[in-house]
């Protein structure tokens, strides 16, 4: 299986990335780069609940159960998604139905109803879809940690679902200025990966199909800025403690810093099993650890050290990270044989990316939406396997240095964790 996607322009600015398998279906992802991050506090939950109203019927198939009965009998399903960043429709299907598909996307995109008696009706769902997330003990320390650090919170509800405040008030009019404003063709991609016979007929069929979007351009805000803080989220009736330590990734999200952030991640690959052998295999103390890129976004991305363990442990287990840590860092690094078992790890993982057109769209669409650019990823791999033992040392200094965050979250326990850092990381 060879990777050979292309990258095209319809007339009116809407970007397509076709990517040919010799495979027997079709993955579609049409998005929009526009998300909560780019919502007003008046707008927070907007994009996610206009999401809704997409799959709430046209002319052609005025109920989501009839969309979904007239794609399952093609063959295929369909979803949408709201993220951060972009809003997307999706959908899977047999190929020899891919402009069925196609087709029922452009539809909804352009002829959903926003019926007002459904946006009414579908208040009730959206409320509960925010009433079960705010109930989830790990989704309440995502929304901490975002608002603690980074300043992206939402009052009284969760990013991308908005608050019940707004649920309630938002009117047809405020979608339809919302999808005026943030849904043109200059944001717009358009990915299939898949089997492709004729890309030609395709990008011709897709110019008539989507040519009635609209071609003004659209700003992005993403205004987070990292505010390095100690800081606790009681949460009651739960048992462990759950401990982040942060860091400010040491490179940009660019296309030139690709290089140096592999070696970083070769880094963490290492100090992450280093960490499980301390943690778990030597002491017993946790069930795992995370080593990696959690939170942000391509300008203001944190690196997350994660584990959790009881709270007589807590102090225990941030000291012996910290010296773990410290341990990586100053005197074991990666051997040039352990680079060689991640580099001969990773050939199932390209294996698998090659052969299956889910992740192939999403890794054209994550690429898209963060660089502009068609993603190269022999390149990618190429690079990848140059990485040396010299090019981590050198590119991984200063991993520690700049300001930490340690964010808990559960019980409450007894235990100054910066002082218990700054004592072991040595």
């Amino acid at each position: 299986m060879e990777f050979n996607a292309t990258m095209h322009k319809l007339s009116n600015g809407v970007t397509v990335i076709l990517d040919p398998m010799d495979v027997a279906t079709d993955e579609v992802c049409i998005c929009f780069k526009t998300g909560s991050y780019d919502e007003t506090p008046s707008e927070y939950g907007l994009t996610h609940f206009c999401e809704h109203m997409f799959c709430k019927g046209t002319p052609r198939f005025p109920t989501s159960r009839i969309a979904k009965d007239y794609i399952a009998n093609h063959g295929g399903y369909i979803n949408a998604m709201t993220s951060q960043k972009r809003i997307s429709f999706v959908g899977r299907i047999v190929a020899e139905n891919l402009m069925v598909l196609m087709d029922f996307l452009a539809d909804r995109i352009k002829n959903s109803l926003f019926d007002k008696d459904v946006l009414e009706n579908e208040r009730g769902p959206i409320l509960d879809e925010l009433r079960r997330s705010l109930s989830d003990n790990d989704m309440k320390g995502w929304i901490f940690t975002n608002k603690t650090v980074l300043g992206f919170g939402v009052p009284n509800g969760k990013p991308t679902l908005g608050n019940p405040e707004n649920i309630k008030r938002f009117t047809r009019e405020d979608m339809m200025d919302f999808i005026s404003k943030r849904m043109s063709a200059k944001n717009c991609l358009i990915c299939i990966s898949g089997k492709i016979d004729d890309q030609n007929k395709l990008l011709q069929e897709l110019e008539g199909m989507f040519n009635f979007l609209p071609t003004h351009a659209v700003e992005n805000h993403y205004p987070l800025k990292y505010t390095p803080c100690v800081a606790h989220n009681y949460i009651p009736d739960t048992k462990n403690v759950k401990v982040e330590v942060l860091f400010p990734t040491l490179w940009p999200d660019t296309l030139e810093a690709r290089y140096k952030d592999k070696c970083v991640f070769k880094f963490e690959m290492f100090l992450r099993e280093r960490l499980f052998d301390t943690l778990r295999s030597d002491n017993g103390l946790t069930y795992g650890v995370q080593v990696g890129v959690s939170y942000g976004d391509s300008k203001t991305d944190l690196t997350r050290i994660y584990t959790e363990t009881s709270p007589d442990n807590i102090a225990r287990v941030t000291a012996l990270i910290a010296q773990t840590c410290h341990n990586v860092y100053a005197d074991n690094l990666p051997t040039e044989e352990k680079l060689a078992q991640y580099r001969n790890q990773s050939k199932l993982g390209r294996a698998d990316f090659l052969e299956r057109n889910t992740r192939r769209c999403d890794r054209l669409v994550a690429d898209w939406s963060c660089y502009g650019v068609l993603s190269d990823v022999y390149h990618q791999w190429e690079l990848s396997d140059a990485v040396n033992v010299a090019d981590v040392e050198k590119y991984t200094r200063g991993y520690f240095d700049s300001q930490m965050s340690i964010i808990t979250h559960g019980p409450k326990f007894d235990a100054d964790l910066e002082q218990i850092w700054k004592d072991n990381f040595k």
